[in-house]
């Protein structure tokens, strides 16, 4: 009796699985982009500011001043699903090269930056902390660009998110 049974869910998976695989190999030749394997719950853009003796203050903010050492910028999405890992891609834009990229020498970094120097691409794995969120953060340096940045950021190869600032410089 129960070989019967066993035999009837083996040829009903069989089937079921044979029709996933043409529905998603076909959506794939149809050029359907890949379903997203991760839902983003929400999201932040985030700039902090250091007072220069170890406090800081973090708002959300488009405009990140110009406070080389002491300003920051980054992003946090909180994915829905709870996934243990996930892979993200990050394309940072600069309106012009830096004086410096930090890791721009180094082999093992997990940034990539385009020939002109504007543009740092950062492939890696996360895992998102026990609320969900995952996130990036760069720093303000001595040399960096002023004016309109962006970051786009994908999971899974899908645009999820793009971010628009300014970097400005401070009346002080």
């Amino acid at each position: 009796m129960n070989a019967g049974i066993g035999a009837g869910w083996r040829g009903l998976f069989r089937r079921t699985a044979a029709a996933a695989l043409v529905f998603t190999a076909g959506a794939w030749l149809a050029g359907a982009p890949p379903a997203l394997s991760a839902e983003v719950a929400e999201v932040e853009f985030l700039v902090s500011v250091s007072d220069g003796e170890g406090n800081q203050r973090h708002i959300q903010a488009d405009v990140v001043p110009y406070l080389p050492d002491r300003a920051c910028f980054g992003w946090r999405l909180r994915l829905a699903g709870g996934q243990a890992l996930v892979r993200y891609r990050e394309v940072l834009k600069l309106p012009e090269a830096p004086a410096f990229w930090t890791g721009e020498d180094d082999s093992y970094s997990p940034h990539k930056y385009s020939a002109d120097r504007t543009t740092a691409t950062t492939e890696e794995f996360a895992a998102p902390d026990n609320n969900g969120w995952i996130s990036s953060r760069w720093c303000i340096a001595e040399g960096d660009p002023v004016g309109p940045h962006s970051i786009d950021v994908y999971i899974d190869d899908n645009l999820v998110k793009h971010f628009a600032f300014e970097v400005k410089k401070i009346s002080e």
